[in-house]
Parts: structure tokens; C-alpha cells; sequence
């Protein structure tokens, strides 16, 4: 990296408009939907840019109004797109219920025969679009949209991992687009490339399982317990299996209907380093991983310690469940002042 440039991160998704019912007003009920952008690898790659890093996105999207709507987002947010467009191609939909105890929350999908289902591994590239880089990320997302994404993000990865670029990875699975029984096959052959992996406790239990999952794929291993191994164990289980660097666990607590305490735990081969819990009102939680994410990753590629990172991804995702949409919206100064330093437990 040239000294007098910002680090340079890449990020290889799909982005969706997101169309949601204003306030808690049932989708059948709303005589108007409110429009947002979203999309994991977009999210994440808006907070890096806010932060100071130099980010692009590549992606695939219907040349269609739709399409250059989530385009011009993308610019707006100072993010650099590389995009195959496809004429023939529809835009990714979903629709969001807000809900209200003892509703829950609802989202509708409408991403069939969208522009990154022909995405595949020779569509870009990726040498050359990771020269030069520092990181690239992905997630689970892309990889559930089909055989061809899956084989996209290998191909990302290999082509980052021959340039001595580092792999970021967020698990993010999503019920909704596949079971673990579908997941944890394609999952588990994208970890071995991963040097910085995201996930949650339940992610690491199903990805550990070695296959042993039940019928559904969606209750298995015996209801979701993990053996009694605390999270700790869990990701060390994963770096010894797959070979991270680091892992990166988040815990989002319920204190009640409207608000939360974030945290997060950076685990690596030899220590342990916590972040400050950051409660936080609910207005809406999209978008919350993918904040923590580039307020972790902005820290980690400018040189900041590990204290000062995990403890920036812990405030950056409590803050972005205080604002609508899933874009970045914090401050720069905000997250300076954030407060309590992070806790590091040599283990």
C-alpha cells in the first residue's frame, strides 16, 4: 500500500432495495412504502468509506432504473462500483414489516432471476481487481444465491489469497435463502480461504458439526446446543479447523422490546479481547453486523490496536440500531468519544 493512500478494501455482493412499511403499519396496510438500499457486503464497504478507507464495490445489477437506483446509492456513500450490468435482469426486492410485541418482525424476499444469479467465477476479473488491495470481503449472502456466487467468492478469495491479500468473511446466514443443511457444504468450502471470519455462536455449531445436523436443517445438533463450549472455544475450534487468523464474534443481548447491549469478541490462536457492552434503543436493526464490521475492519487496516478495534465494532453496531436505513450514519467525532476502553484476557 502506498503510504500517502488510504487502505483499500473490496467487496464482492448483491445489493437490494428495501421497501418497508412506515412505522409498525402492517405491509397489507400501508398505503406507502418507505425505499432504502441494502446489502451486507455494501453496508459494510459504506461504513469503511465513512471511516477513511478507500472502498469499492462489485457487483452485478439489472440495467434497469432499479438498478442504477442502488448504483447512485452506492456513489452517494463515496463507494467505487465495478458492475456487470444485465438488461435482461430484475432488480432484488424486500419488503419489511417494522413489528411491535407480540408481533414480530417480517421480511419478504422477491430476489428470483435477479441480476447476481448469473454471476459466476469467470464473470470478473479478480486478479487484477484485487491488486493493490488490502482486504476483500464477502459473506454467507452471496454464496446462498446460487452455485455460480458461491463459485465467484472462491474465486475472489484464491485470487486475493495468491496477492497476499486478507479474506474477510461474515457468516450471515439467512434462514429465509437456505438451511444449514444446504449452507454448511458450500460454507465450509469458502472457510479455508477466510482469514478474518465473522459469526455468531450458532453459526460456529452448525459449521463445526462435522455433517451432524437433522432433517431440516434448521434445528439440528440437538436443538442448537454446542456441547457446553462457550463461544471462546468455539472460534478456536474454527481457527484450528479452517485456519483464521481471527475470528470475530458478536452478542447482541435483548434487555426488551425496543432495546439492546451490544459487544464483540476478537479471538485469535494465542488471546482474547472484548469490547465494552453499548446499549442502545431500537429503531431499526438492519444493517447492525455490517456497521461493526467496517468500524472493525477501518481500525484494523489503519494500524489501531485490537482493543481500540473490537470496541469500535461494538459501538458502531449498537449506534447503527438508533437510525433508519441500513447505511452509515455515525459521525466520525461520535465514534472518537465513544467511551470505556475494551478488555484484553490473555488466554
Amino acid at each position: 500500500m502506498n503510504e500517502s493512500s488510504p487502505p483499500r478494501v473490496i467487496g464482492l455482493g448483491e445489493s437490494l432495495l428495501r421497501l418497508s412499511a412506515p412505522g409498525h403499519e402492517r405491509l397489507e396496510q400501508a398505503a406507502h412504502l418507505q425505499v432504502h438500499v441494502g446489502g451486507a457486503e455494501l453496508n459494510a464497504l459504506i461504513g469503511a468509506a465513512a471511516l477513511g478507507l478507500s472502498a469499492t464495490w462489485v457487483s452485478r445489477l439489472a440495467d434497469n432504473p432499479l438498478g442504477r437506483r442502488v448504483a447512485a446509492h452506492a456513489a452517494t456513500y463515496g463507494v467505487r462500483s465495478i458492475v456487470d450490468w444485465d438488461p435482461d435482469a430484475r432488480a432484488p426486492l424486500y419488503f419489511v414489516e417494522h413489528g411491535a410485541p407480540p408481533r414480530p418482525s417480517e421480511v419478504l424476499y422477491d430476489r428470483s432471476g435477479t441480476a447476481m444469479v448469473g454471476l459466476g467465477s469467470g464473470t470478473f476479473p479478480w486478479q487484477r481487481l484485487v491488486a493493490g488491495a488490502d482486504a476483500v470481503l464477502c459473506s454467507g449472502i452471496t454464496c446462498a444465491i446460487g452455485d455460480g456466487p458461491a463459485a465467484a467468492v472462491n474465486a475472489l478469495f484464491a485470487a486475493a489469497r495468491d496477492a497476499g491479500v486478507r479474506t474477510v468473511f461474515d457468516v450471515n446466514h439467512r434462514s429465509r435463502m437456505w438451511s444449514w443443511n444446504q449452507a454448511v457444504p458450500v460454507l465450509t468450502g469458502v472457510l479455508p480461504r477466510v482469514d478474518l471470519l465473522l459469526a455468531g455462536r450458532e453459526d460456529l455449531v452448525r459449521l463445526l458439526a462435522d455433517g451432524d445436523r437433522d432433517g431440516d436443517g434448521d434445528g439440528g445438533l440437538d436443538g442448537g446446543r454446542d456441547g457446553g463450549q462457550g463461544q471462546v472455544a468455539l472460534a478456536r475450534r474454527a481457527i484450528e479447523r479452517f485456519g483464521h487468523e481471527m475470528v470475530l464474534l458478536r452478542d447482541t443481548v435483548q434487555l426488551s422490546s425496543r432495546r439492546v447491549t451490544v459487544n464483540v469478541t476478537a479471538v485469535t490462536a494465542d488471546d482474547v479481547c472484548t469490547s465494552s457492552a453499548y446499549e442502545a434503543e431500537v429503531v431499526d436493526a438492519f444493517g447492525t453486523g455490517d456497521a461493526a464490521l467496517a468500524a472493525f475492519l477501518s481500525g484494523r487496516l489503519s494500524g489501531e490496536d485490537l482493543e481500540a478495534c473490537v470496541d469500535k465494532a461494538a459501538w458502531a453496531g449498537a449506534f447503527q440500531h438508533t437510525v433508519s436505513g441500513d447505511a452509515w450514519q455515525a459521525r466520525p467525532s461520535e465514534l472518537a468519544r465513544r467511551g470505556a476502553p475494551a478488555r484484553r484476557i490473555l488466554r
